[in-house]
This record gives structure tokens, sequence and C-alpha cells, in this order.
């Protein structure tokens, strides 16, 4: 089976955004669709190989563009607010795109309108998360890779038809015990469809194969990657 991959150019309001998509090139009727949100850094090769490896497993992977523009950073000790700041400043804001991104997903040649899932990492997490909590009835999976937890402050509905997973490090610091309880809670609260995996030994950003700054608790953690890789497709088969 061959993957075809497109780009494709939507807007949130004034602000183009540039997504991708990938797709088995062979597909027999309409196929499921996930969004994938990208970490702090943008739409980068790291983002288009996970795009990937789900086209191959019969998805249509659609690396959305919250940024806008396909803006992508580098430096994580320079850029890092400039990146998020605006996002994390304006949660508002971040659903919009969410939105968007969403909607540009029906566009998609083959896609399955009521098949609809995202996944994201890190920053990405925190996005799919927002989009969840907003009380789509269109988006039916959500997975969270080492992505924040804490509320949006939004106005939100009493119960969530979307179904989580999250998949965290236990030894994450950057993501503390009480914000993972207050989650749970709150997810219990609103009804919710939700799962949550810790894993031992794993601390932030366990799937970026270039994390290593042990200094604030970003590594790279082959096992984990591999582990929770395979609960989100056994999650995205079961529900989709």
């Amino acid at each position: 089976m061959g993957i075809e991959s497109k780009s494709i150019d939507y807007n949130e309001g004034e602000t183009l955004c540039k997504g991708e998509y990938f797709a088995p090139d062979s597909a027999d009727g309409k196929l499921p669709v996930v969004l994938i949100c990208y970490a702090w850094d943008g739409l980068i090769d790291e983002v288009r190989d996970k795009a990937r490896k789900l086209a191959e497993a019969g998805y249509i992977a659609f690396a959305i563009d919250v940024y806008g523009g396909g803006k992508t950073f580098t430096d994580i000790t320079t850029e890092l607010d400039e990146a998020l700041g605006p996002y994390m400043a304006d949660r508002g804001l971040l659903l919009r795109r969410m939105e968007a991104g969403l909607a540009a997903a029906k566009t998609i040649p083959n896609a399955d309108e009521s098949r609809i899932a995202s996944m994201g990492y890190c920053f990405g997490g925190m996005c799919v998360l927002d989009l969840a909590r907003s009380g789509s009835k269109e988006l039916k999976a959500a997975v969270s890779f080492h992505g924040a937890l804490a509320p949006n402050g939004l106005d939100a509905p009493e119960s969530l038809d979307t179904k989580l997973l999250v998949l965290h490090g236990h030894d994450d610091p950057m993501i503390p015990p009480e914000h993972v309880a207050a989650f749970m809670a709150e997810m219990t609260e609103r009804k919710a469809d939700w799962q949550f995996v810790s894993y031992s030994g794993t601390v932030h950003a366990f799937t970026r194969p270039d994390a290593n700054m042990p200094e604030i608790g970003a590594m790279y953690n082959a096992s984990t990657d591999r582990r929770s890789w395979q609960a989100m497709l056994n999650f995205f088969a079961e529900v989709l």
C-alpha cells in the first residue's frame, strides 16, 4: 500500500493555515480521519513521520496548523514563549484554530465525517483536549501524549461526547500530580469516557527522539514511545 501526501490550505478568520494530509493511495471507500496537532515547534518532519505511520495503519492523517502560515520554531530556549504565548494567553483563539482544523478535515477526499479523531503531543496534547472539552459533537476521540492537562477556563457543556485517552509519563515534572488528579476529577464530573495511562520511569517528551534535556525533565523513552503508540492504535480501533 502506497501513501499519498498533499498540502491543504484553510482559514481561521483572516489567518491562513497550512496543513498536510497523508492517506492510503488505494482506499476502498471512506476512511476515518485523525487530526495530528504538533508540539511547540510546529509542523516539522517528525510530525509528518507520525502522520505517515497513521496512514500506513489505514487512517487519513491530517497534520493541522495551529500557528498559521506554516510557522515553525527551532530554539526552545529562546522561541518557546513566542510560539506558545499567544495561545496560552488566549485559549479561545486556540480553540478556534482547532475548530478550523476540524472543519478542514471534512473537505479531504474520502474522509468519513462520522469518524474523526485527534491526537497531539505536548502543546498539541493540550490542543486536542481543549477541542474535546468544548463539547464537540463531531470529534469522536482524542489522544494526548505528554500534554498539559489544566482546564482552559472557557464555557463548556456539563458532559462530553468525545472519548479520551491520556498517555502520560509518571515522572513528568511539567505535569504535577495535582494536575493529574484535577483532570481526572474534571472528566469524571463531566461524565466523560476517559482512560489515563501513566508510564513508569518516563518524563516529558517521551515520544520525541531528539528530546535530551534531563535538566528540565524532557527525555525520549523508546519503550514508552512504542507502548503509547500501540495504546493509541488499540483505542482508535475500538472507537472509530
